[in-house]
């Protein structure tokens, strides 16, 4: 259910959350810490895609509002890495598997543009 502002109500199982969607060209569906993206050409060109790549760049236009984790540091699955502020709303960014933070990109303060990578994971740890 559309709930203005690019915020959605998505019923789960009887569980209701907030997604929120920016679109550029193509539609960032941004739900539960992870980020979705839906091609311009609509899901029956490609299937919306969600991997480890995309769910640790920017849904949207955003300011990096915290970083969490540094370099060198082991992270869990689902672990909290970066708290991103767009539209007066905060977006945690979580880890899509566990791994090794390698590289962070970004810093605190900074305006991020949408599917730029805020950092790097190395999961063959």
């Amino acid at each position: 259910m559309a709930l203005g502002a690019g915020r959605y109500q998505v019923i789960d199982n009887g569980r209701a959350r907030i997604a929120y969607a920016a679109t550029a060209r193509d539609t960032w569906v941004f739900l539960d810490g992870r980020v979705f993206v839906v091609p311009a050409a609509g899901p029956s060109a490609r299937r919306a895609t969600t991997d480890d790549a995309t769910a640790l760049m920017a849904p949207m236009p955003a300011t990096v509002v915290s970083i969490h984790v540094k370099p060198g540091q082991d992270v869990a699955r689902e672990a909290l890495l970066i708290t991103l502020e767009a539209m007066k709303m905060e977006l945690p960014i979580k880890a899509p598997r566990a791994g090794r933070v390698t590289a962070v990109s970004c810093r605190p303060g900074e305006l991020v543009q949408p599917g730029v990578r805020l950092m790097e994971i190395d999961y063959a740890t």
